[in-house]
């Protein structure tokens, strides 16, 4: 019967994703949204952008650190100043410990091209990790 309990409790435990993430989005007027994954978010082209990202890990002692989490925008990795991608980047990620086991990261960007873009957050460790898809819609004119 024991054995049976830890199963389930180990199948359960497997099921849940590694980290928990959160999302909000600041325009350049200061109005704030938070913004949920695979949900289209309205962006005006030329306006600057800043995306804070908070995540939670679920367990103790993550061997991989929020340097480590990835962004790739349509494919390819989100890099500083491209201005060959849509959405501009304008500095490396900043992270804050907000506790040992809450990571804040702060990324600033210009929606530079009108379209739709799929920017995938990624966390690749041994924990399940995380994999996350914002989709921004940019469009011409107010």
């Amino acid at each position: 019967m024991r054995r049976i309990i830890l199963m389930i409790l180990l199948t359960a435990a497997a099921a849940l994703p590694a980290c928990e993430f959160t999302y909000t989005l600041t325009d350049s007027s200061g109005t704030q949204r938070d913004i949920t994954t695979n949900v289209p978010v309205v962006l005006d082209l030329g306006e600057a952008y800043t995306l804070t990202l908070s995540y939670w890990e679920d367990h103790r002692s993550c061997p991989l650190g929020p340097e480590g989490t990835l962004f790739l925008l349509d494919g390819a990795r989100w890099r500083v100043l491209r201005d060959t991608q849509p959405l501009m980047l304008l500095d490396h990620v900043s992270w804050d410990d907000a506790s040992s086991r809450t990571k804040t990261g702060t990324l600033t960007f210009t929606a530079q091209l009108s379209g739709s873009w799929v920017l995938e957050v990624l966390r690749i460790c041994t924990r399940e990790g995380y994999q996350g898809e914002l989709i921004f819609l940019v469009r011409e004119g107010s």
